[in-house]
């Protein structure tokens, strides 16, 4: 057998197999809406804000199905960084929504995962959605979060990093002696309390509701100094304060007090790891306030997990962070603030109120950027899925924009 008949033979081969493999094992989807972002794109524009060079994204309008970028469906668009406002989003060429690989074998092997994402099919159309609620469970949204037999669904700090929404990003930092850091949000938000806005939806729905879960993200060095680095964030019930000890070992100490009561203070964790943060040394610090969970992070490691009581009706919050140093100076070198994911009361499944009772086979599913998404929320039958119509989870994601 020739050369070239022994290539043309292997060729054919990988060919057949790349098939089998698509048809069988793995699918590419393109993403045409924004139901999922941030987490998944579709069709957008983009541009890069001239006051903090952040580059945003606007989602394709709902009036512009062509995608013509006309200046009146985007004149709202806003950067989410700084308060910029309006960018011109609209001058920019559209970028070509998200791929997903999507892993058809994977609930062969395993049952599905709650906070993963899944392409399924219902009433004959393609969805892509994050899977809520589980078989047997029953869910109900109140106050953006999700309620899984009357109780909050908390997440790992894992999953509240896949999840989080960017709210600030400030670096590189400065030198900061004994004194208070706080008020690290846009401009145009200080005096505002936080909502949940996309500025990919570029203001395209008039409502929106108050944020309650935050998480912070601090790249530090420590220059000098003995005592500790005070992280507090608030979710409109508590204060939670976290001190990390500096140049001496110790636990994580974490400290609650109801919002504007801080003589009731209270010591209600230490960490199980005890550790201390030495001058000279560069460290990435974390903590989440999600769910009523406080969870704090050092370079990536979990070291302190501690769930409040639930909460009652919650304030809205315009400044969720404070750092503040106590007989240390730090160099902040980068800054984030995010939110979590806020799940609004739009639709008729599982909200105001209500809860939907998911059977052995079925499943409830959500889009992320909730005030734009059309999920069980709103679908018949309760909005649940069944597991005979789940394609399976989302393996890899290309993003052509990004």
């Amino acid at each position: 057998m020739s050369v070239l008949r022994v290539l043309v033979c292997i060729m054919v081969l990988v060919l057949c197999g790349l098939a089998i493999l698509r048809a069988f094992a793995v699918e590419v989807f393109h993403i045409p809406s924004g139901s999922m972002a941030p987490a998944l794109l579709g069709n957008h524009r983009q541009c890069a804000c001239p006051r903090c060079g952040q580059v945003v994204a606007v989602g394709r309008h709902t009036d512009d199905p062509m995608g013509t970028g006309d200046p009146r469906f985007y004149r709202n668009a806003f950067c989410p960084t700084c308060g910029n406002y309006p960018l011109a989003v609209h001058q920019g060429a559209e970028v070509q929504g998200d791929q997903v690989t999507v892993d058809r074998t994977a609930y062969v092997r395993r049952p599905p995962s709650r906070w993963e994402i899944v392409v399924f099919r219902l009433l004959s159309n393609l969805f892509i959605k994050r899977l809520i609620g589980l078989p047997g469970e029953v869910i109900r949204i109140h106050a953006g979060d999700v309620y899984v037999n009357n109780q909050v669904c908390r997440k790992t700090l894992d999953e509240a990093r896949r999840m989080r929404v960017l709210i600030e990003d400030k670096g590189p930092g400065v030198g900061l002696g004994n004194r208070v850091v706080s008020g690290i949000l846009p401009a145009a938000l200080k005096c505002e309390p936080i909502r949940d806005e996309y500025a990919y939806n570029a203001g395209l729905h008039a409502s929106s509701e108050l944020v309650h879960d935050f998480m912070v993200e601090s790249e530090i060095e420590i220059l000098s100094g003995r005592g500790a680095v005070s992280l507090r964030l608030c979710d409109g019930g508590d204060w939670v304060e976290t001190l990390l000890p500096v140049g001496e070992t110790g636990p994580i100490e974490a400290f609650a007090w109801p919002l504007n009561n801080p003589e009731h203070t209270r010591k209600f964790a230490d960490s199980p790891v005890r550790l201390a943060l030495h001058p000279g040394r560069r460290y990435r610090v974390e903590m989440a306030l999600i769910d009523r969970r406080c969870s704090v992070a050092i370079d990536g490691k979990t070291l302190l997990v501690v769930d409040l009581p639930e909460s009652g009706k919650r304030a809205g919050v315009s400044r969720p962070f404070v750092m503040q140093l106590d007989g240390v100076r730090v160099r902040v070198l980068r800054h984030r603030l995010f939110r979590d994911i806020h799940y609004g009361q739009q639709g008729r499944n599982a909200v105001q109120g209500k809860s939907v009772r998911l059977g052995p086979d079925q499943y409830f599913m959500l889009g992320d950027n909730s005030a734009n998404s059309e999920d069980s929320r709103y679908w018949s039958n309760r909005g649940r899925v069944g597991s005979g119509d789940l394609l399976g989870p989302v393996l890899h994601v290309q993003r052509p924009g990004r």
